[in-house]
């Protein structure tokens, strides 16, 4: 007999489409529309854009749903490729010059570049340099960490774009949404708890609530 599906994780559930959707850094979002929007121009005058800030915030979030509001192709590689220079070149080299096969505007993502490896003149770090200089479509970085020294290339080359985490109050409204569309009671106290637990990390904090709600039309 088989057993149930493990129910969906509501970070996924409840992943933002738009950036309309994305909580929180609204300055943040602003800067990253408008950067984008340059391209239109032709190619922008910095041709990279770098996030950064702690984990959870809605980083990545944020530049998918970029992605689905000026409806894009997204070409995203995490750093588990960044071990291998090759991989790198192979990825990006081809992603940065190709047209895309569905006649959409690209949009060239490097995720998690804290896991980079290498210099500025070696290894996967310095593949991602050579892509920046040569690309004719958008390049967004993504990291926790902007100002770790071996980044010095990638911030000359860059505008940077922080995140900061939620405020408690941010959290809470979206914990609030979550639980109106689950159907469950929640007291605000309980929905503060976690949002205070989760030190502005709203990844972290829809992870608790649904495991705390699991099963429940009520918390308190």
């Amino acid at each position: 007999m088989s057993s149930a599906s493990p129910p969906v994780p509501w970070t996924i559930k409840y992943k933002p489409k738009s950036l309309s959707e994305v909580i929180g850094n609204e300055e943040s979002k602003k800067r990253i529309v408008e950067w984008l929007r340059s391209w239109e121009k032709g190619i922008s005058e910095k041709k990279a854009l770098f996030i950064y800030g702690p984990p959870g915030i809605g980083k990545t979030a944020t530049v998918e749903a970029l992605a689905n509001d000026f409806n894009m192709e997204l070409i995203m590689t995490d750093a588990s490729t960044y071990r291998i220079e090759e991989t790198v070149k192979r990825f990006a080299g081809r992603a940065s010059q190709m047209g895309s096969l569905f006649g959409k505007k690209k949009l060239i993502v490097f995720d998690e570049v804290d896991g980079i490896t290498g210099t500025a003149d070696t290894g996967g770090l310095a593949e991602i340099i050579k892509v920046i200089e040569n690309t004719r479509v958008p390049v967004i970085l993504i990291a926790n960490d902007a100002w770790d020294p071996r980044f010095a290339s990638l911030r000359g080359i860059s505008l940077l774009v922080e995140f900061k985490r939620l405020p408690v109050t941010e959290v809470v409204k979206h914990l609030v949404r979550i639980c109106a569309k689950e159907g469950i009671t929640a007291e605000e106290k309980a929905l503060k708890f976690i949002a205070e637990r989760s030190s502005g990390d709203v990844r972290s904090a829809i992870l608790d609530l649904q495991a705390l709600a699991q099963g429940k039309d009520k918390l308190t």
